[in-house]
């Protein structure tokens, strides 16, 4: 008798832009104002990383108002639009959910940033990340950032530089 057949060969799922980059592609973070040396996401000091936004410009991200955590409503609290994709080392396969990060632009990387800390929650996966941390911030998220008047501008950067550290909700 001829040997059972296997199975197909199946690959990493596909998310509709093709397959995220291998690790060796991700570029390191910018090494700008960086208070701990730390990679550990959750040792409390300030890490480097870059921030994108998606979704409406004063909206809460995704359009379905959830994402890959499964949260609802988003828009509301304890969310209020405050929420950000997070790539693996954020996210860490779904452990990552519900995760409170404090943000800041980094004010040398554009005029618009605040440097203020802003207080943002993990609610989705980021799978095409363009740092080795990298926040894919809601619209709000991202202008929350800004100096005061100045949200459209900043979010007109696309791609920043900006610190994060884990808080405590």
């Amino acid at each position: 008798a001829p040997p059972p057949s296997s199975p197909p060969a199946t690959g990493p799922p596909s998310y509709g832009y093709g397959s995220p980059p291998p690790p060796a592609a991700i570029p390191p973070p910018p090494a700008a104002n960086s208070s701990s040396n730390s990679t550990n996401v959750d040792a409390g000091g300030w890490l480097d990383a870059r921030a994108t936004w998606y979704g409406a410009p004063k909206g809460a991200g995704p359009d379905d108002n959830g994402g890959a955590c499964g949260f609802k409503n988003v828009n509301l609290p304890p969310f209020s639009a405050m929420t950000s994709c997070g790539n693996e080392p954020l996210f860490k396969d779904g452990k990552g959910c519900g995760s409170c990060y404090q943000i800041r632009c980094v004010s040398a990387g554009h005029p618009a940033c605040s440097g203020v800390p802003e207080t943002v929650i993990i609610t989705d996966m980021n799978y095409y990340p363009v740092s080795r941390f990298h926040f894919d911030l809601s619209g709000t998220a991202f202008g929350a950032m800004a100096k005061d008047g100045r949200n459209d501008e900043l979010r007109h950067a696309g791609i920043i530089d900006m610190q994060f550290r884990r808080v405590k909700p």
